[in-house]
Order: C-alpha cells, then structure tokens, then sequence
C-alpha cells in the first residue's frame, strides 16, 4: 500500500524517501531517571530534517528502555503519553511496573522524549525565564467565553504570542511536526534489530502521532493500540470539536457517581439529585464569573474553577478532593477548598497529561495544523461552534485554536493522506471510555473507520483513555492483543472495577494480572 506523504521544503513541495540513521546500534546503559522498575538509557542520532536530502546536521534523541520482566522477550512496545508535549521517558519510568503488567511481562517497553519536548530540540518560544515573565498576557485573557472583551484580548495576546515563538524558535519550530517524529521512531524500530515491526501504544496526543505513522507506514506496523483518540482529520485541518463533545456528560456522570456514595463524597451533602447538585454547582461558578473570590490570599476565579473541572475529570484518584474542592466553594468553607485543591495537587502533574515545563504543545501543535486565519472576525463562526459544543470546554478549546490561526512556522513534512483503507500486518485496536471529558469515544470511532478490521474496544467508565479508571476486562484484552494478537470482538464493551470514590487502583488489581508485585514494591522501595 502506498500512503500519501507531502514532504514541504522551503523552495516547494516535493517527495523524500526516509532517510537512514546515523547510527547502526543503540547502546544502553545507566540511567539518571528513577523508575519503579529497572531501567536503561540511552542517546540515538537520526537527521534533523528528512526533507533535506543533502544535510549533515543530526538530532540526539534520549531513549528510556524497560526491559522485560520475562523471558524471552518478545520484542519492544513503544509509547506516547499525549499532549503534544509530555515528556515520555518520565511518564514511562514513573509507570514501568503497570504497563509491564497490562502488556503481558514479555516485551521491552520504550519511551522516547519527542521533538521539542524535554530535551529534545526543546520548542522554547522565551529566550529565558525573565522574558517569559515580562510578557504579561493582555487582560481577560484565558477562556474566551470569561467576558465580553476575552475573544478579542485572546486574539490579541496570541498573535504576540506566536511571533515571540516565530523570533526566538525559528527553525525549530518547523522540525518538531508530528510525521518526522513518526519517521524517528521507525529510525529507532530499525536499530534495534528485531523484526523491523512496530508495536506501539499511544495516549491522546499519542494517538495523533500512532494514527500518523500508522498511515505513513502501515506495512511496518505490527500491534498498534490508540488509546482516547484524536479526532485525526481535525487535529490537522481546524477546530476540534469533537475532542469535548463528552465534557459535559462526563462531568454529570461524575456528580452522579458522587450521590451514588455519599459517605465517601463530600460533595453529596443534601442534595438529592444531581440535577439539583449540577444546577447549583454552575450558578456557583457563574457567581465567581462574574465576582471572584479570595480565599487566604488567593483569588478563585473563573478559570480557576473550569482549569480544576477540567483536569479533575482526567482521572477517578482525583475525585475526591475534586468534591472537596467544589463543595468547600459551594458552602463557602474556604479551608475544605484548599484542602481539596491540595490533594489535586498532590497527584499532579499526572502520568498522561503533566503540565509542560516548555512550549512544546504550542508549537507541536500549530506547527502540525493547517487551520489559519487572516482576523478574529474571520474566526468568529469556529469559536461560536466550539463554545457551543460544550459547557466545560467550549470556551477554553477556542484559545489553541487563535493562537494556531496566527502561527508563523509550518511543519517541513505533514502527512497529507485520508486516513482511509490503511490496512496493517495486524489490525489496530482502539479504546475509549464513555465518560472522556478530553477525548471522545467519537474519536474512536471515527479512526478506526479508515483502519481495515481494526476493532474499538469500549471501556464503560470514567477518566482520559484506559487508565484513568482500572478495568480488569481492558487490561485483559489489552495484553492478549500483545501477547497473542487477538482483538476483542466487534462491539466489545468493558466494565471497570474501581468504583470513583473507593480509593482503590490499578495495584489493587495487578495480581489477578499475574504480575508478581512483592518485586514492584520493592523496587519502588528503592527509588
């Protein structure tokens, strides 16, 4: 099969084979990342730009290697964790027993740090930390919908923004799109010297980049699994709106898991249906609009509540103090507030979804989309959509978007194909659950619709792609799929096994997966 790839240079468009690596090996050695399990490191050169058949210039990439709890090992699985921009060997390491667990013990389990994140070729859009905080962002900046001047004070602030990114970037800013790391990663597959296949499981953004390299080179790939999917064609061509589309249900879902277990969710209080629970949660939040608050010196506002909705829903852990933080707000019982936003922060940044400590979203993102616009006005009609596509995140999705409108740099290759009748050695298996607030099971749905007998697998609960709530059923068919290359059936819908508010997690579970976790714990002993 042969897909449709579009190389840009900056003379034009042309076609470019995939350049060969640097380097012929890759050794592993110590690592100074811990990990709750062993762990390697190692540094592997690939070209800086494919599209430029007659460079030198090199790019270090830092791998992280998990090797197989068992023997023999059946070969490497590669990861992403989403974003764009979290930093993979840090996710990785911090997780290495789990996903050993989920995939079967067999395999060696590989992170790569991406383009422009990390490290690697970091996508800085601020020459140092006192430049960054010199740049104050206009006010009423933050969530388009906060007030009657936040679109054009967004706008605004965003074309500043991105010409900061264009002065102090440059280049980079066009060597960090989604297909040269797709290209890397077959760099990396080929160095390790096994069967030349792929194996890979991607979270979010990582789909993104799974569905990329999956279309750019499906005969390479062997067991791919996109876990809370991205919707492919929006993510490059303009707004996404199906990515939120499940926020708002999501978020009734969780206050309806709250009433369910009153003795363990503080928020319950009198209320006595979630309704009644909902209605008064969003008239608090439209009081804060429109009249912050402070407590103990800090100020709550609007975006300081959605910023916490949004966040919270990513995971079943964060629920409880995710209550206690609405419900202090709720009875104006600012020490239960701070509590709960306390515990929220004791679990940040989380494993799929930290904070950046760059600019790579930003410039991972915009460099990859095609979407821009000459005016805010010319833009009116896509905030408008997005805003009403939901409650919890319609106006905060509109920010990325001005700000990719009035992007300056593009990325040198984009992946210019359908996503259409990609047929693969094995089919991809794709997961969703059905209270995503980030991603849509839509999104599921959608890709697989172009991938030949790919088969989604629907886990029945809450949180950001398979692990945000523990779901024996998944983790099941998830290392049968690895280990054996059998997908669920069509249609195949998965209860979980952590009830929201009952403090239980994947560990509680790891033993019926067979993993033995007298090692886990005393390696985590060690860190």
């Amino acid at each position: 099969m042969v897909s449709k790839v579009f190389l840009f240079l900056l003379t034009g468009a042309t076609a470019s084979p995939l350049l060969q690596s640097r380097t012929n090996s890759i050794n592993w050695g110590p690592c100074s990342l811990n990990g709750t399990l062993p762990i390697d490191c190692a540094n592997f050169t690939v070209p800086l730009d494919y599209t430029d058949l007659t460079s030198n210039r090199t790019l270090n990439l830092e791998l992280l290697r998990v090797p197989a709890v068992n023997s023999p090992s059946k070969g490497s699985i590669f990861f992403n964790f989403g974003g764009p921009g979290v930093e993979v060997r840090t996710s990785l390491a911090g997780r290495a027993y789990l996903l050993q667990a989920l995939t079967g013990g067999y395999h060696d389990l590989i992170g790569i740090d991406p383009r422009g994140t990390a490290d690697t070729l970091t996508f800085q859009c601020y020459a140092n930390d006192t430049e960054k905080a010199s740049a104050a962002p206009a006010t009423g900046t933050g969530l388009t919908n906060s007030s009657d001047i936040a679109k054009g004070a967004t706008w605004i602030t965003n074309k500043v923004f991105g010409k900061q990114c264009a002065k102090n970037a440059g280049e980079n800013g066009t060597l960090i799109g989604t297909a040269f790391t797709a290209r890397d990663m077959l760099q990396v597959v080929d160095a390790l010297g096994e069967d030349g296949l792929l194996r890979y499981w991607g979270f979010s953004y990582g789909t993104l980049l799974g569905a990329t390299v999956v279309s750019m080179f499906p005969d390479r790939m062997d067991k791919v699994i996109l876990d809370g999917v991205m919707n492919a064609h929006q993510y490059y061509s303009g707004p996404e709106p199906e990515a939120f589309s499940d926020a708002d249900m999501a978020f009734s879902a969780f206050l309806g898991a709250c009433l369910a277990s009153p003795n363990d969710c503080v928020l319950a209080g009198n209320k006595t249906s979630t309704q009644d629970l909902e209605a008064s949660i969003w008239k608090m939040i439209n009081d804060i609009k429109y009249q912050p608050i402070e407590i103990e010196g800090s100020i709550v506002e609007y975006i300081t509540i959605k910023s916490m909705i949004r966040s919270s829903l990513y995971n079943v852990e964060k629920f409880p103090g995710f209550a206690k933080a609405l419900n202090g707000l709720l009875v104006n019982n600012g020490t239960q507030y701070l509590e709960g936003a306390a515990e929220l922060a004791a679990l940040n940044p989380p494993v799929l979804t930290g904070d950046s400590a760059d600019d790579s979203p930003y410039g991972i993102h915009c460099s990859d989309k095609r979407y821009r616009r000459s005016s805010l006005e010319e833009m009116i009609p896509d905030i408008e959509m997005l805003e009403y596509s939901s409650k919890i995140m319609g106006d905060n999705s509109p920010v990325l978007l001005s700000m990719c409108a009035q992007w300056k740099m593009s990325a040198k290759e984009h992946y210019e194909g359908d996503f259409q009748n990609i047929r693969t050695k094995t089919p991809v298996m794709l997961i969703g659950n059905t209270f995503d607030s980030a991603t849509s099971i839509k999104g599921a749905f959608n890709v697989s619709s172009g991938f030949v007998d790919s088969v989604v697998l629907r886990q029945d609960g809450f949180g950001h792609g398979s692990l945000g709530q523990a779901s024996l059923c998944t983790a099941k068919a998830v290392k049968t799929y690895f280990m054996d290359g059998v997908l669920p059936a069509q249609g195949a819908v998965c209860a979980v096994d952590v009830a929201p508010f009952s403090g239980k997690t994947f560990d509680d579970f790891l033993p019926e997966l067979g993993f033995d976790t007298s090692k886990i714990l005393e390696v985590k002993g060690t860190e």
